[in-house]
């Protein structure tokens, strides 16, 4: 045989075929830094984690009904009273992808068993064609619940989803399971968990000067909760009177800063009449700082934000209790 059928028939052996090159699997991710099974969830054998978040305290909303087809107004919450829970404690969201060679429903399932195990009893389940006609929909919402990108599959043909929840006296747990197929066939599953308890209120401590001080240097502005009003009325109570002074402190200490006084007001009545509200008690204060500790009226000026700059969710006391507040703003 010529040489160079030799060289041409000893190339071609190193040459993949492409059908053969396509067969070879691409290797599983690894878990991801930090990575920590939640204790009362576990893992699902041959799964890896891909997403770990958590914080001390939040709020969500867990889907525990199907999400209606059609009828949403354009712009308006997919969770809602009718098919959602609102939730507030410790969330952690975790997202997990695999093994291969399992579907999206053998996966919960499985997870969802191991749970009931363990206490837990199932609240909702669902599959693609058995979520109320509006998987897009549910997927959204269980997806948005949280702040950031879940980074699951938007497969929504594919969806399993299942809720489960532990009664306890320490305070309930929720558990949202929703998993599709992803790349490669791999499934994603997304959890969340929301260990249940009150937030803890009585933290706001009473700001003196030298705090207003150091606060306003750092951000430009202070929030004040130790000055208080009677329902829809503009008068400061008489228990707001030692906040006011040292509030009097400050600008003393600092002849040179002028400063607004800003009104903040809940979300509870009209829009207008609460930005109104909110100006009244500014300018409350304002009057109270130069007719009773001499002030100069030209370094201050009063503003009402009504409901307009929120610090919290409104849809629950003490989120409501956080946005009615006094801020001092430097000028």
């Amino acid at each position: 045989m010529p040489i160079h059928r030799l060289v041409l028939a000893a190339a071609l052996l190193l040459i993949v075929p492409p059908a053969q090159a396509q067969q070879r699997p691409a290797p599983p991710p690894a878990d991801i830094a930090g990575a920590a099974d939640h204790p009362l969830v576990g893992r699902y054998d041959g799964a890896v984690q891909r997403l770990r978040e958590q914080v001390a305290f939040g709020e969500m909303r867990i889907v525990t009904a199907p999400i209606p087809p059609g009828g949403r107004p354009p712009g308006s919450p997919r969770a809602t009273e009718a098919n959602s829970t609102a939730v507030a404690g410790r969330l952690t969201r975790l997202r997990y992808e695999g093994p291969d060679g399992r579907s999206p429903l053998e996966v919960v399932r499985n997870w969802q068993q191991r749970m009931e195990q363990g206490g837990f009893r199932t609240v909702f389940s669902c599959e693609a064609r058995s979520c109320g006609g509006n998987a897009v929909d549910l997927w959204a919402a269980v997806t948005e619940a949280r702040p950031g990108n879940a980074g699951i599959a938007s497969n929504h043909g594919s969806v399993v989803y299942a809720v489960l929840r532990l009664e306890r006296p320490a305070g309930d747990v929720w558990v949202s399971l929703l998993s599709v197929t992803g790349p490669r066939d791999r499934p994603q599953t997304l959890i969340d968990v929301a260990e249940t308890r009150p937030m803890e209120t009585g933290r706001i401590v009473f700001i003196d000067a030298a705090a207003m001080d150091r606060a306003i240097a750092a951000t430009g502005r202070v929030a004040l909760y130790g000055i208080s009003f009677d329902t829809d009325r503009a008068d400061p109570r008489p228990d707001s009177r030692p906040t006011i002074e040292e509030i009097a402190k400050y600008l003393r200490a600092n002849p040179g800063i002028s400063v607004v006084v800003t009104g903040h007001t809940d979300s509870q009545g009209a829009f207008d009449h609460n930005v109104d509200l909110s100006r009244r008690r500014a300018a409350a204060v304002v009057a109270a700082l130069t007719r009773d500790f001499a002030i100069p009226a030209a370094r201050l000026t009063a503003f009402g934000a009504g409901m307009a700059a929120p610090v919290a969710a409104n849809d629950n006391d003490q989120g409501r209790a956080q946005n009615r507040r006094v801020e001092i703003v430097r000028r």
